[in-house]
């Protein structure tokens, strides 16, 4: 048995964690590498080109000086799920359903650790991954495709467009409609990720400070409303009444909410994925060697067409490829996992000091609700307090929208890059980029017009259907990349750079969860499509087709578990 490597040898010193406060490029001469080999030290290169051998793993720094791409994370997951639909549930439910929303943190905390497995092992992102598991390089594509499905709409400008709306006439008496509002919102995000150097920079900033104007605001309308000592309790009671919840809660308005709900208590969809992109711009193991995604005004940074890899027998590398998968989870523990608990818990307070619950009519209703709570709060402390709430929450929810754009782009952008781009001399990184951010900016800029200048045809296109749209997309595109993140790390990298056993079940976990949602949406739809009455398609009744749908559920569950549980050998 081995002794650990000590410390100096692993850890950066402080200036060298200084430098990853801004991300970190350390462009490598590929000519001057040889290819790794096939055998089981290293990843396997399945269908894709051959690893280059480089050894120099980077020494891990200090958390601290790591922490952003959780925060983005958390900031695009408190717009949504922390700030509106998590709050409308409770409302409605009452604090017995929260043990909900802590299980889906922390399975989306062991989903995202696996996501960034792979990068910090080879530097390749998640999608360059994929694309080796088959000749078609099918996966990539697909989730391109779920991508722009679940976030195309701009439910979160919309309404944020909205409360800003509210919070002018307030203070002026002057009704302004949202849609140009949030067609403002949406021009400012463009220029402001067009136009930096570093894409991703600009986008930690933006986000770390919508986050800290988010909490003060809201905590200190809290605190002034009221913070009732039995609402504390009963989301204590909730958080252990583990598989408690009213029948309700599957029907009606409250099955889409729940199911954006879940798949963003936290982050949500394939929003998750673009971790593996963030922390390839910000240096995360071996991602050092890759270039970042540059803005207007930056240079192009060159992104390698495979990956560099080390072996994995090799003491000191293998110590701090360790080191640098602790720092990451614990990156992700401090400021993902804890801001999101840390918010919900506000928010639902808020909701229910001020609304109560038994709130049946809202169900499914964000912006009732949050009107609603703005009359009480008005009520309780003055103009200027809702104001206050209401500032918070178009913070928050602005912050999701600027973090949506940057990674629907930055996702389809690098895979179309990555699978088409990179084998012309016209498309370098920074121009698919430019393009996708582009074209995504004017279709949603488009949607908002359309709502206002549509007439009633066009009448739906509210916030928040344009909110709860994405929900069937989201969770469903959840359960198949756990599956496909979780066979791909146990079976194309060494054993030890593996996932751990308690990981493999915890992947295993994640995708029954969000396995259990994507089944029940596609029966109900099948259901639906076919003419069966709404009662059967919403009671979880036994019906031929739902049966069929949680057959093949439970075959790919059974699937999982024999591929990627056990701990073995590395696969071909």
């Amino acid at each position: 048995m081995t002794s650990p490597e000590p410390a100096s040898t692993v850890q950066a010193t402080d200036e060298q964690g200084r430098r990853y406060r801004a991300g970190v490029f350390d462009p490598i001469d590929e000519a001057g590498l040889e290819d790794a080999p096939d055998d089981a030290r290293f990843p396997a290169r399945g269908t894709g080109p051959a690893f280059k051998r480089a050894e120099r793993v980077p020494r891990v720094p200090k958390v601290r000086h790591l922490v952003g791409p959780s925060i983005i994370a958390a900031g695009m997951g408190l717009g949504a799920g922390e700030f509106l639909l998590w709050p409308n549930l409770i409302t409605v439910n009452g604090y017995g359903i929260w043990w909900l929303f802590w299980i889906g943190v922390l399975s989306q905390f062991l989903v995202m650790g696996e996501i960034e497995r792979w990068t910090i092992a080879t530097g390749e992102s998640v999608f360059g991954g994929m694309a080796r598991l088959d000749r078609f390089s099918f996966w990539p594509w697909f989730f391109l495709v779920a991508t722009l499905f679940s976030f195309f709409w701009p439910g979160w400008a919309s309404l944020s467009g909205e409360f800003v709306g509210e919070i002018v006439f307030l203070i002026t008496g002057v009704q302004l409609a949202w849609q140009p509002l949030a067609i403002l919102m949406l021009a400012f995000i463009w220029v402001g990720l067009a136009a930096s150097k570093i894409v991703y920079n600009a986008l930690e900033r933006f986000e770390i400070a919508l986050v800290l104007g988010f909490f003060p605001l809201l905590l200190t309308t809290l605190l002034i409303v009221g913070l009732l000592p039995s609402d504390f309790l009963d989301l204590l009671k909730g958080a252990v009444s583990v598989g408690s919840a009213p029948p309700e809660l599957l029907t009606g308005d409250q099955f889409p909410t729940l199911l954006l709900a879940v798949a963003y208590a936290g982050t949500g969809g394939t929003l998750l994925l673009a971790q593996s992109l963030w922390i390839r711009d910000k240096g995360f193991g071996m991602a050092i060697h890759q270039g970042r995604i540059a803005g207007i005004r930056g240079q192009n940074e060159d992104i390698s067409e495979t990956g560099f890899v080390f072996d994995s027998e090799d003491e000191t590398a293998l110590a701090r490829f360790t080191g640098w998968m602790r720092s990451a989870h614990k990156e992700l523990l401090v400021t993902f996992v804890v801001l999101s608990l840390v918010s919900v818990v506000i928010t639902s307070m808020l909701v229910t000091s001020t609304l109560g619950v038994g709130n049946l009519d809202l169900a499914g209703d964000q912006s009732t609700m949050v009107s609603r709570q703005g009359q009480i709060i008005q009520e309780a402390g003055g103009v200027w307090l809702r104001v206050a709430f209401l500032l918070g929450g178009s913070f928050i929810l602005f912050s999701t929208q600027i973090g949506i754009v940057d990674t629907v782009t930055r996702i389809s952008g690098s895979i179309f890059y990555e699978r088409y781009g990179r084998k012309t001399a016209f498309w370098t990184l920074k121009r698919t980029f430019l393009l996708f951010l582009t074209v995504l900016t004017i279709a949603a800029m488009g949607i908002i017009a359309a709502s206002w200048l549509g007439g009633e045809a066009l009448a739906a296109l509210q916030p928040t259907f344009l909110l709860l749209v994405a929900g069937p997309f989201t969770i469903s595109s959840m359960y198949a990349y756990t599956l496909v993140v979780g066979y791909m790390n146990t079976s194309r990298l060494p054993e030890a750079l593996a996932s751990p056993t308690w990981k493999r079940w915890g992947m295993l976990w994640a995708a029954t969860l969000w396995g259990w949602f994507t089944t029940e949406v596609v029966a109900r739809a099948v259901m639906g499509a076919v003419g069966i009455d709404a009662s059967t398609v919403e009671s979880l009744s036994w019906h031929p087709i739902r049966v069929a749908c949680y057959a093949l559920w439970v075959g790919s569950l059974v699937w999982f578990a024999i591929r990627v549980v056990p701990r073995r050998g590395r696969s071909a």
